[in-house]
């Protein structure tokens, strides 16, 4: 199943009226098992295993009207694919998988099969990143703000607060997928907030900010594997703060099913929102 094909500067749906699938290929992916054996031992012991990487073939063809039609659906498609740049294969509207072409699009040179009203085609990628992710970014938020609207609205004489802030410093992060993945973490403080920590409570695996944030500004952690960054963002100014991550600090994960985690901050805590932003992965689809 290929319900579509993205990158960030458009998507080409499989409509079965423009664009039309054939056949897909996600492949499988394999593994490498790193073993130790000691004197005498029977057979081997795992030490480490990691997944290879996935090839991915897609077969369809093009339907045109015109020949100016069918010149600009495949100029398309090759902008789509150019193995210079990351595209998206998106089996439903809900999940995605990263890939880039391991060559341009390949039409056949059969007149039958390729003129100015159908084009067949095929596109051949490896996925680097061999798993299925969540196409739009789930997220948890620790301390927020909470309505105090209700309909119908009475405003009384002493004042009305429009929302409160919740005072719990823990979230429960669900992990539904088949593989545990990094975290995008966003500290935004609304006054001046010192060495913001979170913490995994399971494991006590922290990530600490040796920094004192100011009003308004957010700094964005990168916990994904060869992703790992630290940005700080204060209207217009943007620093690389990777620095200041304190040294005994765990890029976090978060594993298959629930984890718990907390905020603290060595300073005006209750001035400090935490937002955690990640993709559940999947094997297969």
């Amino acid at each position: 199943m290929l319900y579509a094909i993205k990158n960030d500067d458009g998507i080409i749906r499989f409509d079965r009226q423009n664009y039309i699938l054939t056949s897909v290929d996600y492949g499988s992916i394999g593994a490498s098992h790193s073993t130790a054996k000691g004197v005498d031992q029977v057979g081997e012991r795992v030490v480490n295993t990691t997944l290879d990487t996935r090839d991915v073939e897609i077969v369809g063809f093009i339907k045109a009207a015109t020949p100016e039609e069918m010149e600009a659906k495949k100029a398309a498609l090759y902008q789509m694919c150019d193995p210079r740049t990351p595209w998206l294969a998106m089996p439903d509207e809900e999940t995605a998988l990263e890939c880039r072409s391991t060559a341009t699009v390949k039409f056949t040179p059969s007149r039958l099969t390729n003129n100015e009203r159908v084009a067949s085609f095929v596109i051949d990628a490896i996925s680097f990143d061999p798993l299925f992710r969540d196409a739009v970014l789930r997220y948890r938020k620790i301390a927020e703000w909470t309505s105090n609207f209700i309909w119908p609205l009475i405003i009384p004489h002493t004042g009305f607060t429009f929302a409160d802030r919740t005072e719990g410093l823990i979230t429960t992060l669900e992990n539904g997928g088949s593989a545990e993945t990094g975290l995008v973490i966003h500290f935004s403080a609304t006054a001046t907030v010192q060495n913001p920590t979170l913490t995994n409570i399971e494991t006590g695996e922290f990530i600490k900010l040796n920094r004192t944030l100011v009003a308004g500004e957010t700094v964005i952690v990168n916990t994904n594997y060869g992703q790992e960054s630290a940005i700080s963002q204060n209207g217009d100014e943007i620093e690389d703060v990777i620095n200041s991550v304190d040294l005994d600090s765990t890029f976090l994960q978060a594993r298959v099913g629930s984890t718990r985690f907390r905020y603290t901050a060595e300073s005006n805590v209750n001035s400090m929102t935490v937002t955690i932003y990640f993709y559940q992965r999947y094997l297969g689809v």
